[in-house]
């Protein structure tokens, strides 16, 4: 997709708070010869508000839902 689709998505979902993001180390692309990257990361509410907006979706649909949209993994490393 080109970066006019992707990086508004990415910009509304940390502005609801589902996505962080941050620079990488200035160090690493210096050395690499090329331009800074910026890494986004889920967050834990957005895992949980997404995977919630995903079996809505399913559900109205009247499909299941795959295995990987259901499973939940535990956030403190055990299990859920």
């Amino acid at each position: 997709m080109p970066s006019g689709t992707i990086y508004p998505i990415l910009a509304r979902l940390e502005q609801v708070g589902w996505a962080d993001s941050s620079w990488e180390d200035p160090v690493v692309h210096e050395q690499a010869g090329r331009p800074r990257r910026r890494f986004y990361r889920i967050t834990q509410d957005g895992d949980v508000q997404a995977r919630d907006a995903l079996a809505r979706a399913y559900k109205s649909r009247k499909q299941p839902l795959p295995g990987w949209a259901a499973a939940r993994p535990a956030v403190d490393g055990g299990t859920s």
